[in-house]
């Protein structure tokens, strides 16, 4: 008889023990956890181990990408589910795995779905579709070197979305904006080349509408605008810090967006002149009314 497709679950902390508290007792189905300490010092050692996880000492980085093989490594079942300490597991997901995972000898990887919560609120319309390779199995998947924020790993067979059946992660990564802010610097630092250009001001306004306004976001209330908003800040500085490195931001602006941008602001010109002579014109009728 074959036996059962074994499960590690990954948790990768740096400072994380208050996080690791509500994410670790969710995975208790799963047949081996390992928390993947990037040289922490609060507590989370101690949860950890309160939690009968196994403890995997790594190295501290930039990016959690560069220390994913790491964990892939110390784990000893026949896949991984790799989970952030910010990332809640839905009850009976090791169970909803097991149908996709048995018997699948040709599949390397999964990728995941999640939903996201910002600030407190579960967004139903901001960030939809959010999935990535979260589900590896070992010996057929592997990090390039160096290995870059959001570039998924390299799979030795087939990749596959993971079926309605398993049910999404939720991923409370939205938990302030100084900790939103950092973390986007840091991505955006370590891997700059995947934005696309927002170098000139026509650029950062499309993508600004294209963000807060035609994607819906503003659904998601004030939360919904905050990370639209954060996510150009990010989009913004990585391009930026692209640009820089090209040694382009010492050149002019193309001369069709100076043409634009002179366009509107002789037209920000007129109005508020039109808009003062209006108002002085009240105000003149009002003094005299007065008298």
């Amino acid at each position: 008889m074959t036996p059962p497709t074994t499960v590690s679950a990954v948790v990768y902390s740096r400072d994380e023990a208050d996080l690791l508290r509500d994410c670790l007792p969710l995975l208790a189905d799963f047949d081996e956890v390992l928390v993947c300490d990037m040289g922490s010092s609060d507590d989370t050692v101690a949860v950890a181990h309160a939690h009968g996880a196994r403890v995997v000492p790594v190295p501290d980085a930039p990016v959690v990408e560069q220390v994913r093989q790491l964990g892939l490594d110390a784990a000893t079942s026949d896949w991984v589910l790799f989970v952030d300490a910010d990332e809640h597991v839905p009850a009976g997901y090791r169970a909803a795995l097991a149908p996709l995972l048995d018997g699948a000898d040709d599949l390397a990887g999964v990728r995941v779905r999640y939903d996201n919560v910002a600030f407190g609120r579960m967004l139903a319309h901001s960030l939809q579709g959010s999935a990535k390779y979260a589900l590896l199995r070992r010996g057929r998947a592997r990090y390039a070197e160096p290995a870059l924020a959001h570039v998924p790993p390299v799979l030795d067979g087939r990749a596959v979305d993971a079926p309605r059946s398993v049910p999404p992660i939720a991923h409370l990564n939205f938990r302030s904006v100084a900790q939103t802010t950092e973390k986007i610097v840091r991505y955006a630092d370590n891997n700059p080349a995947r934005f696309t250009r927002l170098d000139d001001p026509v650029l950062l306004l499309r993508e600004l509408l294209r963000s807060t306004v035609f994607s819906g976001a503003w659904r998601d209330g004030r939360a919904g605008f905050a990370v639209a908003a954060l996510h150009t800040f990010g989009h913004l500085y990585g391009s930026l810090l692209e640009a820089e490195r090209a040694g382009t931001l010492d050149r002019p602006l193309p001369r069709r967006t100076t043409g634009l941008l002179a366009a509107a602001e002789g037209a920000q010109r007129a109005v508020v002149a039109a808009r003062d002579a209006v108002r002085g014109t009240a105000r003149r009728a009002t003094a005299r009314r007065g008298r």
